[in-house]
C-alpha cells in the first residue's frame, strides 16, 4: 500500500488512513490524539458565542470528520506504550479497565458564555497525578499567546498549548503519534518541547493545513537559532 509522506524537520507527515499505518511505525513511545468520536459532529454555528464576542478567522473548520458517523472503536490505540485520547466519555464503554480521565476545563472558572461545552474528556493508560488540564479556549475564541490569535483550522481543533500539557503528562515519550493529526495542533506541541511526531491523516484538506502548520513552525524555530 502506497501512502503520501512528508518530512518536515522532526516531524513525519502522513496522508493516509491510520488503521493501515499504525502497524508499520516503530519507535512510537506515545499516542496523543483526538480521535472521532463517533457523533457525527459538525460545527455549524449550534455554539453561540456571547453577545460582542469577536470571533476569529475560520479554516476548514467546517469540513466533516472523517469517520465520526461510526461509533468509535479505540482498539487499535490501546497496544501502545502510553496512550492519551480525547472524546473518551464517548466511547468509555470500549476503553479497557483501569487508566485514568482526564478533564480539560476550558472555561478556567469563568461560568458559561456561550452554548459550548465548559470541559471535555481524555483518558490516558499512564499513572498521573494530575487530571484536571486548565486552559482557556471554549472552542471559538483563544487569548492565550502561540494560539494564533484563536484561529480555526479543524472543528474540533485542541489549542496547542494544551496539547503541551498533555505531552507533560506523558513523561518520557519522545516519539508522538497523533494518528487523526487534524490541523496538526499536536504535531505543534510536540515539536515546540523538542519531541519527535508522527502525524496521520486521512483528509486531504486537513493534512495539507497540518503541513502548512508544521512547515511554518520549524521554520520559525530555524529563524531563532
Amino acid at each position: 500500500m502506497a501512502f503520501e509522506e512528508v518530512i518536515i524537520g522532526n516531524a513525519r507527515l502522513i496522508h493516509g488512513d491510520c488503521r493501515e499505518v499504525l502497524p508499520l511505525l516503530e519507535g512510537v513511545d506515545a499516542i496523543v490524539s483526538d480521535p472521532p468520536y463517533g457523533i457525527a459532529y459538525q460545527h455549524s454555528g449550534g455554539g453561540r458565542a456571547a453577545p460582542g464576542a469577536k470571533l476569529p478567522p475560520v479554516r476548514n473548520s467546517n469540513r466533516p470528520i472523517a469517520g465520526d458517523v461510526s461509533p468509535f472503536d479505540p482498539a487499535h490505540l490501546l497496544g501502545f506504550p502510553s496512550v492519551l485520547i480525547f472524546g473518551a466519555d464517548h466511547y468509555r464503554d470500549r476503553l479497557p479497565q483501569g487508566g485514568t480521565f482526564v478533564a480539560w476545563d476550558k472555561s478556567c472558572g469563568m461560568g458559561p458564555a456561550d452554548s459550548f461545552a465548559d470541559a471535555e474528556f481524555a483518558w490516558t493508560n499512564a499513572r498521573v497525578k494530575r487530571n484536571v488540564l486548565r486552559y482557556l479556549w471554549k472552542g471559538v475564541v483563544s487569548e492565550k499567546a502561540g494560539e494564533e490569535n484563536g484561529k480555526r483550522y479543524h472543528p474540533t481543533q485542541k489549542p496547542v498549548g494544551l496539547m503541551q500539557r498533555c505531552i507533560e503528562l506523558l513523561t518520557y515519550a519522545e516519539l508522538i503519534c497523533d494518528p487523526y493529526m487534524g490541523g496538526g495542533s499536536t504535531g505543534l506541541a510536540a515539536l515546540r518541547m523538542g519531541r519527535r511526531f508522527i502525524g496521520v491523516e486521512i483528509d486531504r484538506g486537513h493534512f495539507d493545513v497540518a503541513c502548512e502548520r508544521i512547515e511554518n513552525e520549524q521554520r520559525q524555530c530555524r529563524l531563532a537559532v
